[in-house]
């Protein structure tokens, strides 16, 4: 954020890409995702993308031990599955099929 905010103020991305030691493609880069940014929405974007790799971490975790759990259980288990389920296809009936088919 500081250096967008220095580049506002009329120093030269040359310089600022060399004092700061990034290519200029990086600098663009950031100015395209945070430019328009105040740096307490910078911050909550920030907190948001820690969240989300967290929740992705756990996600995973969990469906390793899910699929680690289904893997234990026997073939002939408490699980059953009906022959007579046809699979859709296509988009499914939904909530307002009613009202799509009266058109």
């Amino acid at each position: 954020m500081h250096l967008l905010h220095e580049a506002d103020a009329g120093v030269s991305i040359a310089e600022i890409c060399s004092t700061a030691r990034i290519s200029p493609r990086t600098f663009y880069r950031w100015r395209k995702r945070y430019g328009g940014l105040t740096l307490s929405a910078a911050l909550e974007v920030k907190d948001l993308h820690l969240e989300n790799l967290r929740l992705r971490a756990l996600v995973t975790s969990l469906s390793a031990r899910l699929k680690h759990e289904n893997a234990d259980t026997p073939a002939g288990s408490d699980r059953t599955f009906r022959s007579d389920v046809v699979p859709l296809r296509g988009a499914s009936p939904g909530r307002y099929a009613a009202v799509r088919g009266q058109r």
